[in-house]
């Protein structure tokens, strides 16, 4: 069974690797695979990934195309509010299910029935923050009439970065979206759908009620029906920081405790009443309990993928009390994983899934039928270090980091919250129809039992060197990694288990390649639009301003610029440039100071750029790392301003050179090239503005005579950039145009002995939920 349910996942996950899926009639070969499986067992691993794999086709959600001429275009839509509407401080972002569609019914039809991810801006500008008086009450389940903007699923694509574009389609997401008038906007009927989240979001709502201000609340909702967005960013990164953010999505560990609750419970009691033992035996009677408390609590949960782990687990294991048989616990792990990708193939596309099914083998690969009842605590202590050790090739691989505190604060927190803070919690949650007072009163006290932690794990986050960040892992490290921690991991006495550190060597110090001395890699980023660029060679780091702002919470520093610096490897930036003030270029600065030393910060205005320790970009500045040449070429100290006045920075190495403007106009543009003539000659340029707004002056293109031009534009951008005349011009070049907002990352290697060639990220990494 342990294998079978391996090899049916392994299945599923050749097919997400796939650029194209394959047609879906192949899915009828199951009935060739279910025969295999009877007649030929030599071949039943085989036939299991084939299982899986046909299995995910078949189920693979076949996905409405949004027609490019309706992305951004206005019309009336009309469905049911499906999820828990999240506020962030400029949204409110919610799940739409689509009911019709007005306007082009026949372009649209395919829409019916599709579910959409909506965001309410005030006034339908993106630009101005939320009012909560201004948007009404939005509830799951309401019928809703909305004038929306719609636009095909799509994110930023960066190496290390977060794919949104996969975790929209895993959510069977056909389209995003805005509503752009509060005018048409009408509820047209209550309570229609999904009673469950209708009743999850009540409790979220007498949550906030009860503790307004509070800043716990957000964690209590999020233990006690799953909704986590009332957690802040600051919170998250201690969470983060000290490895105890699992605790915060319903696992295990919480699905296990309430069974563990209830099962106590009925048992004691039962037990004390001889008719009903004579009638049906306690612990049956217990295990029933145990089975439908641990249900309740994972409808609650929204039924995420963790929980239904848990659920499986428990009711496998309770269900075999109920009929008096043995439930063998690694077979009962098998059967949940195999049950879970059956339900739902799309699991492993969540990060959870495997955090929550790799904790679980850890704990009954590493003790078994080991556990003694002498010497709990220190046997508890050796568990906690087993599942981060045991847990750490998926959490290199995941997020690039390990908390070294991670044992400490779990051993305090898991118990902390199991038996305090989510007891009360769910009590709290019990009393929603009962009591307001004592839910209040409840509720309180919880909040002051999870203050008490908070403040331990304060502390703890104040430790020197509390995160150990490594490079992305290669692949190939986990063949070697998986074994080793297996190894390590394996019973007292068996022999040479030392044998396993060894093998973890490459996936703790994996190899991190650089350019060749007299070489550059230049990558500029997808951040939709903005800009921000990295230039390394083969020892040091030069960042080009940082982004824009993504939320009220999140910047383009933290969710690009840093994971995709983790992933190369980089512990520090050298130099940091911020072209100028513009906030598409200084968004991530914050962040990005926060999350790696950095050595120098120049910039055009630091008046105008109020971070500390700036020091001006001026033409004439000129350094030589590892020898590759920058050259600051503008602006002089005198004579420009704003846009005008921005770093232009010349990067020259052995084999080519990229030209960085910023955001200078024909005048500053006009001054590098009397300036500079035939010597700002570069094969890759960035286009001034990102190819925005300004027109560049033919004598500055002739000047640079670029191979290539890249553009930072955004995805279908509501000014409708960049213009024909724009693209005429620089197409005049004779140049090559990319706009990363479309391809993704693009990366230049100038190396000796190289062609130059862009690396096209979203092109070279495309998948089948992808559409080009």
């Amino acid at each position: 069974m342990r294998l079978n349910a391996i090899a049916f996942l392994v299945g599923i996950l050749i097919l997400e690797a796939l650029p194209q899926l394959p047609a879906r009639s192949w899915a009828l070969a199951l009935l060739g695979v279910a025969l295999m499986l009877w007649r030929l067992p030599r071949w039943r691993l085989p036939a299991w990934s084939a299982a899986g794999f046909l299995w995910a086709l078949l189920w693979t959600p076949s996905l409405p195309i949004l027609p490019v001429a309706l992305e951004d275009a206005e019309f009336p839509i009309e469905g049911w509010i499906a999820s828990i509407p999240e506020h962030n401080g400029r949204r409110l972002r919610f799940m739409f299910k689509v009911a019709r569609v007005a306007g082009d019914k026949q372009r649209l039809a395919s829409l019916a029935g599709s579910l959409l991810s909506l965001s309410w801006w005030e006034d339908g500008d993106a630009e101005v923050e939320v009012d909560a008086n201004a948007v009404p009450v939005l509830r799951v389940g309401d019928r809703w009439q909305f004038t929306v903007r719609l636009r095909k699923p799509w994110g930023l694509r960066n190496p290390g970065g977060f794919d949104y574009a996969r975790w929209l389609y895993a959510q069977g997401v056909v389209a995003t979206g805005s509503i752009r008038s509060h005018s048409s906007s009408q509820r047209l009927a209550e309570a229609e759908r999904y009673p469950l989240d209708r009743y999850r979001q009540r409790i979220a709502d007498r949550f906030a009620q009860a503790l307004p201000g509070n800043p716990y609340t957000g964690i209590l909702t999020a233990l006690t029906v799953g909704e986590r967005s009332g957690i802040d960013a600051w919170q998250w990164e201690i969470l983060r920081r000290t490895g105890a953010s699992h605790l915060m999505a319903i696992s295990g560990t919480h699905v296990g405790l309430v069974a563990s609750l209830a099962f106590a419970l009925v048992w004691s009691l039962w037990g004390r009443i001889p008719a009903w033992t004579l009638h049906w035996p306690a612990t049956c009677a217990a295990a029933l309990a145990a089975l439908l408390s641990a249900g309740g609590y994972t409808l609650l949960s929204g039924l995420a993928v963790s929980a239904q782990r848990a659920f499986l687990m428990v009711a496998v294991a309770m269900l075999a009390l109920i009929v008096r048989r043995p439930a063998v616990s690694g077979r009962t792990l098998a059967l949940a994983l195999l049950t879970v990708l059956v339900v739902d193939p799309s699991a492993p596309f969540s990060v959870g899934f495997w955090l929550s099914f790799g904790a679980v083998a850890v704990i009954l690969y590493s003790v078994g039928d080991r556990w003694r009842v002498r010497h709990p605590f220190s046997q508890t202590i050796r568990l906690q270090l087993k599942i981060t050790l045991g847990l750490l090739p998926l959490t290199l691989l995941f997020f690039q980091q390990l908390p070294l505190i991670s044992p400490l604060a779990n051993l305090i927190a898991i118990p902390w919250i199991g038996l305090t803070v989510l007891p009360l919690s769910l009590l709290a949650a019990l009393l929603t129809s009962i009591s307001t007072t004592l839910q209040a009163w409840v509720l309180e006290l919880a909040a002051l039992t999870m203050e008490g932690l908070w403040w331990i794990l304060l502390e703890l986050d104040r430790l020197p060197d509390l995160v150990w960040f490594r490079p992305t892992p290669p692949l190939w490290t986990l063949v070697f990694a998986l074994p080793g921690v297996a190894w390590l991991l394996a019973p007292r006495g068996f022999p040479g288990r030392w044998l396993g550190i060894p093998l973890c060597l490459p996936l703790l110090w994996p190899p991190v390649y650089a350019p060749v001395a007299g070489g550059f890699w230049f990558t500029l980023l997808d951040v939709g639009e903005g800009l921000s660029a990295v230039v390394r060679t083969h020892d040091h780091v030069l960042v080009y301003d940082t982004g824009r702002r993504l939320g009220a919470n999140l910047d383009t520093g933290r969710a690009v610029l840093a994971p995709f610096l983790r992933w190369q490897g980089v512990e520090r930036v050298d130099t940091l440039m911020v072209s100028h003030a513009d906030r598409q270029h200084t968004g991530g600065v914050r962040s990005l100071r926060e999350l790696f030393p950095i050595g120098r910060i120049l910039t055009s205005a630091p008046e105008r750029t109020p971070i500390d320790g700036a020091e001006p970009c001026r033409a004439g500045q000129d350094w030589v790392w590892d020898g590759v040449r920058f050259r600051i070429l503008h602006p002089p100290p005198y004579g420009f301003r704003d846009d005008n006045a921005s770093c232009v920075l010349k990067v020259e190495g052995a084999t080519g050179r990229v030209l960085l403007p910023g955001d200078i106009e024909t005048r500053a543009e006009m001054s590098l090239v009397e300036a500079e003539g035939d010597a700002l000659a570069a094969e890759v340029l960035v286009a001034p503005h990102q190819g925005r707004r300004n027109l560049s002056a033919p004598a500055f293109l002739k000047a640079v005579r670029p191979h290539y031009i890249l553009l930072a534009t955004g995805y279908h951008n509501r000014y409708g950039y960049p213009r024909s005349d724009t693209l005429t011009r620089y197409q005049a070049t004779g140049a090559v145009l990319f706009d990363s907002s479309y391809e993704g990352a693009l990366t230049f290697r100038f190396e000796p002995g190289e062609r130059l060639e862009p690396e096209r990220y979203r092109h070279d990494h495309r998948r089948y939920w992808e559409k080009p």
